[in-house]
């Protein structure tokens, strides 16, 4: 299941045990909305490996301009509240499968 979190929860989420794939989006973001069933699926698909979470850059925008995301949608891949990956845009399911086998298994 993805989560929604805030600019509050943000470092708490990040810090956490393991891999997190954090999604940056907004309501007006076409691509985001055809991305989150791929990231819910992915969710589901890999609860053991990853922890999958979306911020709204609209209503948290501290996060978002700290970490200068200019483009939606933007993962941020963290461990042990470290970022070990990016990807920008639109990307294949299999893409971020491959992305999150990769970068859990470091």
């Amino acid at each position: 299941m993805v989560h929604e979190i805030t600019d509050q929860t943000f470092k708490e989420t990040i810090n956490q045990d393991g891999l997190v794939l954090v999604e940056f989006w907004a309501p007006w973001c076409s691509l985001c909305k055809t991305l989150a069933p791929i990231l819910e699926e992915l969710s589901n698909e890999n609860s053991d490996k990853v922890k999958i979470v979306t911020i709204n850059v609209e209503t948290n925008e501290q996060v978002s301009t700290e970490l200068n995301v200019m483009s939606l949608p933007a993962m941020f891949f963290y461990k042990n509240g470290k970022v070990v990956g990016t990807v920008t845009g639109f990307v294949p399911k299999q893409t971020l499968q491959d992305a999150i086998n990769q970068l859990q298994g470091e």
